[in-house]
This record gives structure tokens, C-alpha cells and sequence, in this order.
């Protein structure tokens, strides 16, 4: 799991320690989060476009991973156990190498820990040694490459969506939560009980299943009686929106907008399964106060992008 994370933009830096919950404020917090989910979700995959120069470095114990973009080439650094491999990709002229520790060309690198193919025979590369360093980073590639998740800035739930696809993974405004719980009622019943538990103390109880032909309804009930899920409080769509994501269990959880419509009393039962899950959060928050309702191992750091 990754414990170290790093951003630098045009000579600004902010970095942090991640615990269970890390809250970030200050300026640039949206830059910070959207690139560190592009890195980590894009590790065996093709480097993601990027809109502006940068350098990030991610950490697990004696696994870490740095990316450079500065406009002309890219760089990447890989190390193990203190043992290094460097790529470069000059995507202007298609240059694909391998720099450390040797210098040699390769079929690509361009992508994120890329699998060293040298395009013909080169003699001074022993296949061992080739072999060797491919077990490197694929060692890096399991400690660092993570499942991981995003929402906000603003969740926007809908009441019925299209029964015939069941989603495994919420989209970044929780859009499709009806088809998320569905796919949780059907397959991880556990799971879907322990969301429909948490909304339990906030007074409400949650229905899922058919609103019509072809489509799947969520709805609330409580005292005033039924609530389609979009007309739900703000407060409640983004608790539940939350739980729910945390119940998928991915191994980091990116929140924009953590804050969005949160109040004491939601943060109050989202703090059990703050502390419960594995998930590492790591979210955007404006109001710092916000930590404060969040009894859980937690940390906030301070970001000038």
C-alpha cells in the first residue's frame, strides 16, 4: 500500500504521509488528487496526458515510483530495494529507451513501469539480466499499482437507471449508485446490508429494485415517507454515495469535494466505517473543521500548487 505521496508543479511541492484518512486543504488540492489517481490507476497502462509539466513520486516501504513530464520527454525512475531503473520517452521523436542501468533503445516506454522488449538482438544485454529487471518492476507494479477510486466534486445520484447494466464501480458523481447497489444486492448481499445498516442510523431506511420495465429504482424512506434517491438530501447522497464506495473496498478512495454537503451528524456515521475499512482516503476538504468530525486515524496536510 502506498504510504508516501509527492506533487511538485512549476517548483512547488506538497507532499504527504498517508494514514486512514488524509484531508487536504490549501490551493491546488483538485490538481493534487486528479494526478495522483491518474498515476496510480494508469501503472501497466500508457502514461496519461497531463496538461502541464510536473514530477510525482509515490512510496511503499522500499518501493517507489517517479515520473517526470516536462513538456519534451518523459522520464520515469523505478526502485527496488535501492536498485534503480530509468526510462525515457521523447514522444516528439519517438524515442523510447531504457537509460539505467543501461543505456539501450526499447519497444516502449510509454507506459507507466513498462516491460523492457528491446526491439532486436543487443548483444551487451545479457536475457538474464533483461529477466532480471522485468521481475523489478514487476515487483514495483504489485506494490504500487492499487485499485483505486474517485468522486466529486459534487455527487448527483439518480433515482432509476437501466436495469440491464449492473456496474461494479461508481462513476466520479455517484450517477449510476442505483446500479452500484444492485450489483451489491445481487452478488455481495453482505455488503449491501452493511450500506442499508449505516443509512439505518441516520433515521432512513433504502430500497432497491425494479421502479419500472428496464429500470432500477433506489429509494429512501423515513418519517415523511418515500424519497427517491435524487431528491434525497444533499447530505444523505453523499453519505451514501461514500458508504457505498467504501463497502466496494478499493485500496484508495480520492474524494473532491469531501465537504460537499457533509454535516456533523453524517460524518458521525461515516467515522465507524472510516475506521473499519482498509481503504485509504485521501480527500479535499474546505472547512478544516470538517477533520475535526471525522474521529478516525487522520491527517491533514497543506497543498501550494
Amino acid at each position: 500500500m502506498v504510504e508516501y505521496v509527492e506533487v511538485e508543479i512549476g517548483g512547488k511541492r506538497a507532499s504527504a504521509h498517508l494514514t486512514n484518512i488524509t484531508f487536504i486543504v490549501g490551493t491546488g488540492k483538485t490538481t493534487f488528487l486528479e494526478i495522483l489517481c491518474k498515476i496510480i490507476s494508469s501503472i501497466g497502462k500508457n502514461i496519461p496526458k497531463i496538461s502541464r509539466d510536473v514530477n510525482v513520486f509515490i512510496q511503499a516501504g522500499d518501493v517507489s515510483y517517479g515520473l517526470s513530464l516536462d513538456g519534451k520527454r518523459v522520464r520515469q525512475t523505478i526502485s527496488v530495494g535501492g536498485e534503480e531503473v530509468v526510462f525515457e520517452w521523447v514522444p516528439s521523436k519517438s524515442i523510447h529507451r531504457l537509460i539505467k542501468p543501461i543505456d539501450v533503445s526499447i519497444a516502449s516506454a510509454d507506459v507507466i513501469m513498462p516491460t523492457i522488449r528491446t526491439q532486436e538482438h543487443v548483444s551487451i544485454v545479457a536475457e538474464e539480466d533483461l529477466e532480471r529487471l522485468n521481475n523489478l518492476i514487476l515487483t514495483a507494479r504489485r506494490r504500487l499499482a492499487l485499485d483505486a477510486l474517485y468522486i466529486g466534486p459534487y455527487v448527483d445520484p439518480r433515482s432509476a437507471v437501466d436495469a440491464s447494466k449492473l456496474s461494479t464501480k461508481l462513476d466520479r458523481h455517484g450517477r449510476n449508485l442505483a446500479q452500484v447497489l444492485s450489483y451489491l444486492a445481487l452478488h455481495k448481499p453482505n455488503s449491501f446490508d452493511a450500506v442499508k445498516t449505516h443509512v439505518k442510523k441516520l433515521g432512513l431506511s433504502l430500497a432497491v429494485g425494479l421502479a419500472k420495465p428496464g429500470k432500477i429504482g433506489a429509494v429512501l424512506y423515513g418519517k415523511s415517507g418515500k424519497i427517491p434517491l435524487s431528491k434525497a438530501p444533499c447530505s444523505i447522497k453523499m453519505f451514501l454515495t461514500l458508504a457505498t464506495a467504501l463497502e466496494l473496498a478499493p485500496d484508495i478512495l480520492f474524494v473532491e469535494n469531501f465537504d460537499y454537503c457533509l454535516t456533523p451528524k453524517t460524518a458521525e456515521a461515516l467515522t465507524p466505517l472510516l475506521r473499519q475499512k482498509k481503504t485509504k482516503v485521501v480527500a479535499e476538504i474546505h472547512r478544516e473543521e470538517v477533520a475535526e468530525w471525522i474521529r478516525a486515524d487522520k491527517s491533514t496536510i497543506v497543498v501550494d500548487l
